[in-house]
């Protein structure tokens, strides 16, 4: 890979302190793009070839790499029309009640495993939340990231929750423990479920019970504090 950044010419960490800066000077909420631009900055890190690396190594992803896979447009009109407690049905409420956009996402061309990974990551990150269970708060957030890291090493999700600790730690201590907990919760989840999220081709799933698509992967959910 041509020119990877690492320690060395330290772009990759100074891309993360401009990140963390820019983020503690906000005091309203100002979109995702801020997210999306940081993830893009981080394509030449060597972490971000080294996950591609090892996720090629999963056969169902080998095959989802080289097919290039990703999810058919979504209509939630009309997954709202599958039958309660569908994987469709229910990620059609709960997107519709926090009005959200399935297609919020930043756009990048795929042009190679590094693009197509951030595009497979960002077209299935909200089917995630709902499968998983994990919220749409700060704290459900990373307690997803950190499912994602344990299952993937993605290079966004490794700086998601750490910048997550660290703001906080920093600007709101009192939540710095439910924070914690919700980390190691979706770390622990994430590590004990024998199937990649990242293997699945989800617009398959829209009609099975959200239920049994769990069970499907192995999912064994610790209780929530």
């Amino acid at each position: 890979m041509d020119n990877v950044i690492t320690y060395n010419n330290d772009k990759g960490l100074l891309a993360y302190i401009q990140f963390l800066a820019s983020r503690a000077l906000r005091t309203q909420y100002d979109g995702t793009d801020p997210v999306f631009n940081f993830e893009d900055a981080l394509d030449q890190t060597e972490i971000a070839q080294l996950a591609v690396d090892e996720l090629k190594k999963i056969p169902e992803v080998q095959a989802l790499f080289t097919e290039r896979w990703l999810p058919a447009p979504i209509d939630l009109d009309e997954l709202s029309k599958l039958s309660e407690g569908t994987l469709g049905n229910v990620y059609a409420t709960e997107m519709k009640a926090r009005g959200f956009d399935p297609n919020f996402y930043k756009k990048v061309p795929v042009v190679d495993d590094i693009s197509y990974l951030k595009m497979l990551w960002r077209t299935t990150h909200d089917i995630y939340h709902v499968v998983a269970g994990f919220e749409t708060d700060i704290s459900g957030e990373l307690g997803l990231q950190a499912f994602v890291l344990a299952q993937t090493a993605i290079p966004i999700s490794i700086m998601l929750v750490s910048f997550g600790m660290v703001l906080i730690s920093l600007y709101q201590p009192a939540k710095l423990k439910a924070l914690m907990t919700e980390i190691s919760r979706g770390y622990y989840l994430g590590s004990h479920t024998p199937s990649k999220f990242i293997a699945q081709k989800w617009d398959q799933f829209w009609d099975i019970p959200i239920i049994k698509i769990r069970a499907q992967l192995g999912m064994n959910p610790i209780p929530e504090n």
